[in-house]
């Protein structure tokens, strides 16, 4: 025992050096948010909310490889707290809140990465969908590979989430009953100006049984323009009804000397109803709050959309946006949203974003109304 006490302490003084200088190196980051929305409802009244708050981020640094991180997120009432919003910005009984969304140990060895706690992740059926004050976050291990050149290899087990999107957005709560969730993802980027990726996702405990997703993009430039077209296919396994197929396509064109970029987007329902997963959703047509889900079984969804960037006119940072969706359900009942969308990056650290939204969305339940949101980062 006392031979072993010896080694270990010979290993720590040999390597208190590198301890030290990962201590070091620890970062801290984040940002600031203050968020104001108002949802004017039809036959009823304008119901008002607002929230401070943000994230602080720490990150150690590597210790042969291995470093640990952590993120606390807060969203707190300050005038106006009626949260009847189509974005929650409370917790449950309507309260203020904060919560540890990330807690996590990452390893990088190689060209590879593993990562092992709660943590916020971007796939395309499970994401942060950062809309409100706290975005989601899992309790998850994940692990990714780029040995294979232009490939990242991605493999997930998830078990829990938090946020926006989550029905207890407070507390971290199951994925999928009790089978939890396993993801299988390949991205491959190997041919110019193509990009391409394939997603599994193995459920087996909750509505749905599984998710298989393809995507692929391709943007080209030819003079002053740049032409942008992308397809998605989606099979979504139900346990106890028929399978959704989805079908989406996008179609873009940016005059870049102008900088007017002017998009559409289509995507159908098959069979049964499109789900999001857990997050917004990655159809092209998913409009600021109607998405091909509300559309409901064998439901389409005919979106536009223009953005001009201000910068060609001498304004730098600012954004502008005009989006209008029309969702078919199956009864061939249609319902709109119309969003004015604007972004201001008045520094690198400070940033202005307005939506307004105009929904008739009572064919897909949802309240027809007029919806601002307006939010700010000061980020550090």
């Amino acid at each position: 025992m006392k031979k072993i006490s010896l080694m270990l302490l010979a290993v720590l003084s040999a390597n208190a050096e590198t301890l030290r200088d990962a201590l070091e190196e620890t970062k801290v980051d984040g940002y600031l948010r203050g968020t104001y929305q108002s949802h004017n409802v039809k036959d009823d009244k304008t119901y008002k909310d607002d929230a401070l708050g943000g994230k602080v981020h720490i990150k150690t640094g590597d210790f042969y490889g291995v470093s640990l991180g952590a993120s606390l997120y807060s969203s707190n009432a300050m005038f106006n707290d009626d949260n009847h919003g189509l974005v929650p910005l409370r917790g449950e009984s309507h309260k203020s809140y904060t919560i540890l969304g990330e807690a996590y140990m990452q390893l990088d060895f190689g060209k590879s990465m593993l990562k092992i706690g709660r943590q916020e992740i971007d796939t395309p059926f499970a994401q942060v969908d950062d809309i409100g004050m706290i975005p989601n976050t899992f309790e998850s291990a994940i692990f990714e590979n780029r040995d294979i050149e232009d490939t990242t290899v991605f493999l997930g087990q998830i078990q829990r989430m938090a946020g926006v999107d989550t029905e207890v957005v407070d507390k971290f709560t199951n994925v999928n009953g009790s089978n939890d969730m396993q993801v299988l993802g390949i991205n491959y980027e190997g041919v110019k100006d193509l990009a391409l990726q394939g997603w599994y996702y193995n459920l087996k405990d909750g509505e749905i049984d599984s998710i298989a997703y393809l995507e692929a993009n391709y943007e080209k430039e030819l003079g002053d323009m740049t032409y942008g077209v992308g397809l998605q296919y989606a099979k979504e396994s139900y346990l106890n009804d028929a399978d959704a197929k989805v079908y989406s396509g996008t179609l873009s064109a940016t005059e870049n000397n102008i900088g007017l970029t002017l998009s559409t987007a289509y995507s159908k329902a098959k069979d049964n109803a499109a789900s999001s997963g857990f997050g917004g959703g990655p159809f092209f047509s998913n409009s600021e709050y109607l998405i091909l889900d509300n559309a409901g079984k064998d439901g389409t969804a005919l979106w536009y959309g223009a953005e001009y960037d201000a910068s060609k006119v001498g304004i730098e940072g600012l954004t502008v946006g005009l989006e209008y969706v029309t969702l078919t359900n199956e009864a061939k009942k249609e319902s709109t949203e119309a969003d004015l969308v604007l972004s201001y990056e008045m520094s690198d650290n400070f940033e202005i974003h307005a939506i307004a939204s105009n929904l008739k969305g009572h064919n897909v339940g949802e309240d027809d109304a007029k919806h601002l949101r307006v939010f700010a980062n000061y980020n550090f």
